[in-house]
């Protein structure tokens, strides 16, 4: 694991809400373990990070299908509450697979947490800042929720699984959207392939999304129908990206951009004008040109074609993008003070 003064803050001050404060240190946690730790092992074992580019920032836009072996994942799901009963079924939660020493032991029996206190799952936690990072790299997905004798979040379940045919889940969106009347094959198999590489980019993902993407999206949909508030986290080997899904009409995505050239000048510019005049506080690293790494945040909207509509005007909208950007900002780096810098690196746009 990299140094701790790679940590990431968001945001830095944490908000009086306690379902909030603790989403905001889950948040920088998983920052941490998805892009700062990532990067830092490419930097180790001598392979360059695979940056995105500025024309690739939307998923509409094509992300490539190669897994980087040495970039972190994680899947996490996050309820201000319990779980609805009624979800029991699409979300796998057994005695076996929650989060104990015992089951632990039987399940990573080579994971050494020999100091592993229950207190340890609550986000509140000191601890929990360092069972995390293990139970994320042996396990496929992990949620917290509230606990059972308190009110404090804690990690309760690993290894959860999200059961939901993918047909049904698109038939809901596109009924919900007005892309079909009643049948998901109404139009045809076209129709269904088209209509399903859109229910992907819903949720910010590429259209051959699968995996933790696709358990990601079906959990999103199904905690949506609820009153509850909650948070998805989702980071996988292909973008190289940390996306954050809840109950809002955004979706917000994290990654690790290097500008260079005209880009980089831009930022410059928008760093001067936001008051920054020294950009060591936002760069992972420098060299002689300035900053090679930084932290990005995207905030991305649904258009209108994602959004509910006449089914007249539907066929066309198919060949829409579903997500726009919204906002952007490059962030500074934990323990480093200094504002969200925007930069929209898309130099077409303007937010």
């Amino acid at each position: 694991m990299s140094d701790s003064s790679n940590i990431v803050s968001l945001p830095r001050r944490l908000p009086s809400d306690p379902y909030l404060a603790d989403r905001a240190r889950l948040t920088s946690l998983l920052l941490r373990h998805c892009l700062i730790d990532s990067f830092q092992r490419f930097i180790s074992v001598g392979k360059p990070y695979p940056f995105v580019r500025a024309d690739q920032l939307l998923p509409s836009q094509g992300q490539a299908s190669v897994e980087h072996r040495d970039q972190n994942t994680a899947l996490m799901f996050l309820i201000d509450g319990i779980l609805p009963t009624s979800l029991n079924k699409h979300f796998r939660l057994r005695t076996s697979n929650r989060v104990s020493w015992r089951n632990i032991q039987r399940l990573a029996p080579d994971l050494d947490l020999s100091d592993f206190k229950a207190s340890h799952c609550r986000l509140d936690d000191t601890g929990f800042e360092r069972l995390l990072p293990h139970l994320i790299a042996l396990d496929y997905a992990l949620l917290a929720q509230q606990g059972e004798d308190t009110d404090n979040l804690a990690m309760s379940h690993m290894h959860v699984k999200v059961e939901r045919l993918t047909d049904t889940a698109i038939k809901e969106l596109g009924k919900q959207l007005g892309y079909i009347e009643r049948r998901l094959f109404e139009r045809g198999e076209d129709y269904v392939e088209a209509l399903e590489s859109k229910f992907f980019e819903y949720f910010g993902f590429s259209a051959n999304a699968a995996g933790r993407k696709s358990a990601a999206a079906m959990a999103t949909q199904l905690l949506s129908a609820q009153e509850e508030r909650f948070a998805v986290f989702v980071a996988g080997q292909e973008d190289c990206r940390l996306t954050i899904l809840d109950q809002g009409p955004t979706i917000e995505q994290f990654l690790l951009i290097r500008p260079t050239g005209l880009a980089l000048e831009r930022f410059q510019i928008s760093a001067a004008a936001t008051g920054v005049a020294d950009l060591a506080p936002y760069a992972l690293n420098m060299d002689a040109d300035g900053p090679t790494a930084m932290l990005y945040r995207l905030t991305l909207e649904r258009t209108e074609a994602a959004r509910p509509g006449a089914r007249r005007h539907r066929d066309r909208d198919l060949l829409k993008p579903w997500l726009a950007i919204k906002d952007a900002a490059v962030l500074p780096r934990h323990g480093c003070n200094g504002p969200d810098i925007p930069f929209p690196w898309d130099e077409d746009r303007i937010f």
